[in-house]
């Protein structure tokens, strides 16, 4: 659509109008576009009580929305009476919705309309193939022909550096290419040119938390977006799930919050509320470590809002929010409450398996054992192929020292493939090491620990060379210390009690599997087997002097 310029300050406005008919002319004689005659402009304008004399370029772009047309030419002129020139201004090219092409000022005599009119129609070529290749870079990045797009896009960017929203596909572009210190570098520049772009404002804050920027710079950039709605509850809560994928669950829990001020009662809010706080807390937490104050304290809050929830929805809440709930209550100890809950709601969802293996995990950890395990029983009546059944059976009956009942649970467990040998074997050296080898308190305990050596080992010949390895390497290192302490008398007695001890020590040690481990393992270890290995040759060595000497 080809508008008459606007003439300023009285200036003669024939220039304007046989520029634009001038340029129509042109225009049609492309093969790719087709100009609206002048009749054409001043019909679309009739239902808006509106004259052709009326349009200036905010008026055109809102009337070529409405379908009039794809591209809208238009801008003004002044007028030099005494040279009879007319200098033009803010003449541009627009596309609803995309940058428009600024045509360079310049002043025009009014003999030179063709001259004019060729040279605006030169413009008009560039701004349509510029459009084309944004059109081609939209295009190939939603069909996900990366590599294209972001050719495409550099071309079209070459022509037309401002062009934001091609430059925003660009950002997108190399964000899905793993590029992502270039896609911020990108959006930033987006805003620069358009700081109230919805979705670069979006994606800015995305990016930011990616790249490790501080997490107030993605937040602002997520406040500045929702700003134009805060009340827009899915809006909200599609913001802050991305801030928690970005690595800033914290930052999704005050977003939610500045939503909760507003809407106190949503559920839903309140549900992504408790969510990603409990999953700021659990970021927090240390392994093997007590929970810290603040990790508890976003435990805490997340809990509390769950807890508005099940007021409202009780046993009708969304199960998987309930489980959470549980769990919450578990993290922070409160294990009485934890399992209150989980009775409740196996009063309603007896036939829900998940919570009854969670009101197993609570009992255990009450000390509650014999009940727990009836928990796990009715896991295995509603589904008897609920994964790792009798491995954590097993567990449980060995941190409570109930390691005979324990063995066939296990051996269970690696026929039916829930676990390998080799990861029931490290649970039982487990027990061997914290109750019997380096126990947390009290005394050593030698004969705990190869009972528990040897049960392991009962998993042959399923256990790995280096699984193996270290099995014997520790019931060498067991025997050797019980049989030194054994042969402290120095007397026939405790040397005929001790010889075969040592002998076996040292049959272990000469196994190929046990060296194989001990070559992979650190400094301390190898030393402690060449210190054996020589020290058990002199025990041997002195045990048999003393037979002999009292025979």
């Amino acid at each position: 659509m080809v508008t008459n310029l606007v003439p300023l300050n009285g200036a003669d406005d024939d220039f304007g109008k046989d520029l634009a008919k001038a340029l129509r002319e042109l225009i049609d004689d492309l093969a790719t576009h087709r100009a609206l005659e002048e009749k054409e402009i001043k019909n679309a304008l009739k239902p808006y009580d509106l004259k052709i004399e009326d349009l200036d370029c905010g008026k055109s772009v809102q009337l070529a929305a409405q379908g009039v047309a794809g591209i809208v030419f238009c801008g003004s002129y002044t007028e030099n009476r005494q040279e009879r020139t007319y200098a033009l201004s803010g003449v541009r090219f627009v596309a609803p919705g995309s940058s428009p092409v600024e045509v360079p000022d310049r002043t025009w005599s009014e003999d030179d309309v063709d001259t004019a009119a060729g040279e605006i129609a030169t413009a008009f070529e560039a701004y349509v193939n510029r459009l084309r290749l944004a059109s081609f870079c939209s295009e190939f990045y939603e069909t996900g022909l990366y590599a294209d797009a972001e050719r495409t896009c550099g071309t079209a960017l070459e022509i037309a550096p401002n062009d934001h929203q091609v430059r925003l596909v660009l950002a997108q572009v190399l964000r899905q290419t793993e590029r992502l210190d270039e896609a911020y570098g990108e959006v930033r520049q987006v805003l620069e040119l358009d700081p109230g772009n919805g979705t670069a404002l979006q994606l800015a804050g995305f990016l930011a938390t990616t790249v490790g920027r501080p997490e107030e710079e993605a937040r602002a950039y997520y406040d500045t977006f929702i700003q134009g709605n805060p009340g827009n509850v899915p809006v909200r809560i599609k913001i802050a799930y991305e801030l928690a994928q970005a690595g800033d669950p914290e930052g999704a829990m005050l977003f939610v919050e500045e939503g909760l001020a507003i809407e106190p009662g949503n559920i839903d809010l309140l549900e992504q509320h408790a969510s990603f706080a409990i999953k700021a807390g659990l970021d927090l937490r240390a392994d093997d470590q007590a929970m810290s104050a603040e990790a508890a304290g976003f435990i805490g809050r997340g809990l509390e809002s769950y807890q508005k929830v099940y007021a409202t929805q009780g046993a009708q809440m969304d199960l998987d929010h309930l489980n959470r709930m549980i769990a919450a209550f578990s993290e922070l100890g409160r294990l009485e409450e934890a399992l209150d809950l989980t009775g409740q709601v196996l009063e309603t969802h007896g036939d829900e398996v998940r919570f009854w293996a969670v009101k197993g995990d609570v009992l255990k950890k009450l000390d509650r054992l014999d009940e727990a395990l009836l928990a796990l029983d009715e896991v295995e009546a509603l589904d008897s192929a609920y994964p790792n059944l009798n491995a954590k059976r097993g567990q449980w009956l060995v941190d409570a020292g109930r390691e005979e009942e324990a063995l066939p649970l296990l051996k269970e467990a690696v026929e039916k493939g829930e676990q390998s040998a080799d990861v029931i074997a490290n649970l039982l050296f487990r027990a061997a090491v914290t109750k019997g080898i380096q126990p947390r308190d009290g005394p050593k305990d030698f004969d705990f620990a190869l009972r528990m050596i040897d049960m392991a080992k009962a998993f042959e010949p399923g256990l790995s060379e280096m699984v193996l390895g270290r099995l014997d390497f520790y019931k060498a290192f067991c025997i050797y210390l019980a049989a030194e302490k054994q042969s402290a008398p120095e007397n026939v007695e405790s040397a005929r009690l001790t010889l075969p001890r040592f002998q076996q020590v040292q049959e272990l040690l000469a196994l190929p599997h046990v060296a194989g481990w001990v070559g992979t393992s650190q400094a301390a270890t190898r030393k402690s087997f060449e210190d054996m290995r020589n020290g058990v040759v002199q025990f041997i060595e002195m045990q048999q002097a003393i037979i002999k000497r009292g025979n």
